[in-house]
Parts: C-alpha cells; sequence; structure tokens
C-alpha cells in the first residue's frame, strides 16, 4: 500500500512535467527567439524529432519533443529558409530551402539528420531560386519537388523542378502548365505518390496582376500535368494566390486548400473537394473574409476526413481557425499566447503518449513575442469519438502513422450499438495486446496503441462487432 500510495504523487508530478511542455488543451511557446519560423517538419519514425525554418537564423532542431531546441545550420551559407521536410521513408534524409524576392538561396539537403547541409541546385536555373515548398515523396527520399519561385514582380519560368536523384540534379517539371507558372505550393498524395497536387499565385506584375489562379494535378509524379481547378474563382481579376494544400491521409480523395483574400470579400478562403480534385466547393463559413485576409496553411488532421486547421494572417483577424465538419463551419481556435496579428504558415500533428496528439503551429510574424513555434495538445485518455455523425456502416481504417514508433492511432465505425474488441497480434498470430473490449454507441472512434516493449516488424489488428471483422496490418520501426 505505501508503494501504491508513493507511486500517485510521482505519477502526477510526471504528468504535470509533460503537460507542463505540452499545454494540455491550451496553448504553449516551444520554441522562440528564432525569428520569423516559416515552416515546421516532424520525424515520423521518432517524434520527438522536429526541425523548424526561420527566414533570418535557418535551420533549428529539438530532439525532445520541442523541450528545447538548438540551431543546426553546418553547410548552409544562406540562413533565409522557408521550408523544411523530412523524408517518410528515411528520416537521416532532410531538405530545406528558402530566399526571397530580393536574395536567392535554393536548396540544401542533409543525409545525417541535419547534423550538416549541402547545397544542391543543379539544374534550378529559375532566378531567383526562392523555394516556396518543398514535397518529398513518402516512399523515395530521393524524388523531390520544389516551388520555386520569388513572388515578386517576375513571373516565373519553370516555376517548378522535380529531382529523382536526391538532389544531383534539378529539371523543369511544368508539362501541360499554362502560362501561370508562379507555384507556390506542392502536395503529394500520402498512399499513392505519383498523384501530386500544386497551387498557384496569379500573373505578374502588381499591381494589377491578371487572374485566376489555378490548381494542377500530375497522375504521374510531375511528368505531366493539367489543370485541377473547376469550382475555383475563374476571372482575371480573381488574382487570389492559393498558398497551401493537403491531402487527408484517412481518404485521399479529400483534399483542401487555402486561398487569399486579396481582391475579393467573397470567394476566396478555404476550397474542399472530396473527388480528387474533380470539383472544388468554398468551405469557409466562419472565417474572416476582409480584403487582405490571408489564409497561409491548411491542415486535415491525421487520421481523420472532416477535422481541419486554417492558419490566417490579417489585421485583427489572424490566427488559427479549426472546423470538425469538414469546413461546413469554422471557430476561432486561437488563444494566448498566439495573437491576432500573426502570420500563421504551416501546421503539423505529432502522436506520443497515451494517444495524446500535438498539433504544432509557425508563426512569421514581425514581432518578436509572436514569433516561433507553438503547440497545443489535445489528450484522448483512451477512446474517444473525433467525427460527429453516425456511420452506414463497421470500418476499420488504417493506423496513421504507419510505419510508427512506438505510438500509433486506429481510427474504426460502429453504425449501431455493439460490443467491440479489437487485439493486437505479432506476425506468428498471437495475440499480444487487447485495446478494446466494451460496448459502443453509434459513432467513429479511435484508440491509441503503445508498442513499447515490442520488437520491430510486422503485427496485425483485429476488429470483430457482430457480424463483421476487420483486419489490418501496421509496421513498428525502432
Amino acid at each position: 500500500m505505501k508503494k501504491l500510495l508513493l507511486s500517485i504523487p510521482i505519477a502526477l508530478l510526471f504528468i504535470h512535467f509533460v503537460y507542463q511542455s505540452d499545454g494540455p488543451n491550451t496553448w504553449t511557446q516551444s520554441l522562440s527567439g528564432a525569428g520569423p519560423v516559416w515552416s515546421i517538419a516532424i520525424n515520423p519514425v521518432n517524434m520527438q524529432v522536429m526541425y523548424a525554418a526561420s527566414n533570418t537564423t535557418g535551420i533549428w532542431k529539438t530532439t525532445n519533443g520541442g523541450l528545447n531546441w538548438s540551431q543546426s545550420n553546418s553547410g548552409i551559407s544562406n540562413l533565409v529558409l522557408n521550408m523544411v521536410a523530412v523524408s517518410t521513408s528515411n528520416p537521416s534524409v532532410v531538405y530545406c530551402g528558402g530566399g526571397s524576392a530580393t536574395a536567392a538561396n535554393g536548396m540544401y539537403k542533409s543525409t545525417d539528420a541535419g547534423a550538416t547541409w549541402t547545397a544542391i541546385n543543379t539544374g534550378i536555373t529559375q532566378t531567383l531560386n526562392t523555394v516556396q515548398s518543398i514535397a518529398v515523396n513518402p516512399t523515395n527520399p530521393d524524388n523531390v519537388l520544389i516551388a520555386v519561385w520569388d513572388g515578386g514582380t517576375n513571373n516565373a519560368v519553370d516555376g517548378l523542378y522535380r529531382t529523382t536523384n536526391g538532389g544531383t540534379s534539378w529539371s523543369a517539371s511544368n508539362t501541360g502548365m499554362g502560362a501561370n507558372k508562379n507555384v507556390l505550393c506542392v502536395a503529394i498524395n500520402p498512399r499513392n505518390p505519383n498523384t501530386i497536387y500544386c497551387g498557384t499565385s496569379f500573373l505578374t506584375p502588381n499591381p494589377p496582376g491578371t487572374g485566376p489562379t489555378f490548381v494542377y494535378k500530375s497522375l504521374n509524379n510531375g511528368t505531366s500535368w493539367s489543370s485541377s481547378s473547376s469550382g475555383l474563382p475563374t476571372a482575371a481579376t480573381d488574382i487570389n494566390p492559393i498558398r497551401y494544400i493537403d491531402v487527408s491521409s484517412q481518404d485521399t480523395s479529400i483534399v483542401i486548400l487555402g486561398m487569399f483574400y486579396n481582391t475579393t470579400t467573397t470567394n476566396a478562403g478555404v476550397y474542399f473537394t472530396s473527388n480528387g480534385g474533380a470539383n472544388w466547393i468554398q468551405r469557409s463559413t466562419g472565417l474572416p473574409s476582409a480584403q487582405a485576409t490571408l489564409p497561409r496553411s491548411v491542415l486535415i488532421r491525421p487520421g481523420t476526413t472532416n477535422q481541419f486547421f486554417c492558419g490566417i494572417a490579417g489585421t485583427g483577424v489572424g490566427g488559427v481557425y479549426r472546423t470538425t465538419d469538414a469546413g461546413l463551419t469554422w471557430t476561432n481556435f486561437t488563444a494566448a499566447p498566439l495573437t491576432n496579428t500573426g502570420i500563421y504558415r504551416q501546421f503539423a500533428f505529432r502522436t506520443a503518449g497515451s494517444g495524446d496528439s500535438t498539433l504544432f503551429v509557425v508563426n512569421s510574424g514581425t514581432t518578436a513575442p509572436a514569433q516561433g513555434v507553438f503547440e497545443y495538445t489535445f489528450v484522448p485518455l483512451g477512446i474517444n469519438d473525433p467525427n460527429s455523425g453516425i456511420p452506414t456502416a463497421f470500418n476499420l481504417s488504417q493506423n496513421y502513422p504507419n510505419p510508427f514508433n512506438p505510438v500509433t492511432m486506429i481510427e474504426y465505425s460502429v453504425p449501431n450499438t455493439a460490443f467491440v474488441t479489437i487485439k493486437i497480434y505479432n506476425a506468428a498470430g498471437s495475440e499480444v495486446k487487447s485495446l478494446v473490449a466494451q460496448n459502443h454507441s453509434p459513432g467513429n472512434y479511435y484508440v491509441s496503441f503503445s508498442a513499447e516493449g515490442l520488437s520491430s516488424g510486422v503485427y496485425f489488428y483485429k476488429m470483430e462487432a457482430g457480424d463483421f471483422t476487420g483486419v489490418k496490418k501496421m509496421i513498428l520501426v525502432k
């Protein structure tokens, strides 16, 4: 009994320190003093390792989930960096790039998890070589696409570049695009890397500028492109840049984009497609829409199809906004220390602990207290219902992330009251853990699985409910 009583305050003390850094259901600042941060990337195998790209101080790295950060710029000659991206299939490979409308920079690559960097710009002939977006093929770290445009008064000649040899050489990737090659963002389908989306700005000079802006889609890994812009604004006066695109990991036919309210108060904001870009629908109710309100980032919460986040810059209306109904309605998710004058450029999600998920957002605002990396930890603790609405059928979804180390999330659907079991098995078919064994009301659920103490390898998870049986494979990488 004494040992039990002693363990309680120790456990509470541990929880206190974990939540003191991560902030359960509240925003806290993870990185300060780095200047304006434009990008963040998380190692998908060890999610305690993260990178942040600053537009003035280069690359910052943490190996303890954001408790401590340090600069990691060996080999980088120009610390004006806009983007950083980690390879999913080989997290030791990291790419970064940057520049501005007045200062060229280009691309860098690290093969030792950011310890050292090498410039990789052979074949990038466009000037200024300002990198706006980086997309790494999730199954091949040597296959990368980058958006290269200075964002200034000169229209891009190439706009998009691709490498298939890890940056040893680059070539233009714009076959099928029209005159508008001012590409700002690139996003790869996480389950079918041959499918890629990119979004453009308008044609300069500005003012006045000429629209419309476009989404281009490739089905052959960037070899050729076609417009995928049905439902987006079409007028020459619609000079509203498409700044960010995100593809759902749960259902890759669901894609969202963020479009500036550059010259309008109506036809911009967030657009949604559920058919892979065949047509887009505006879903911006609840978002601020004054002219010069700039949605700079969007994110679909991993493992879901209806929880989205949008990062907005705008005088007095900037902040983080959230929807739980696939964009039909948005609510302001901003709270101190975030401010309504920030510039929120990119999101990232980390899953850890007992299924706790931490949302990260970077801020490149003009004032020092608002700049840096901020985090918000959701604490699901066991089984939760992340989605509203009643499903029409039993379903067991693919875990996320996968491969994972050591925690992953499993989402499942229950259309009617039923007793549900979910169990984990090793490759030999032996049960290693029972995750769920209880009655469920109709709804959509998820549960976390921690593989601490288990060895690397292939595992299976099985759901049984009534007459339904579902089995999926997952891979533990340590």
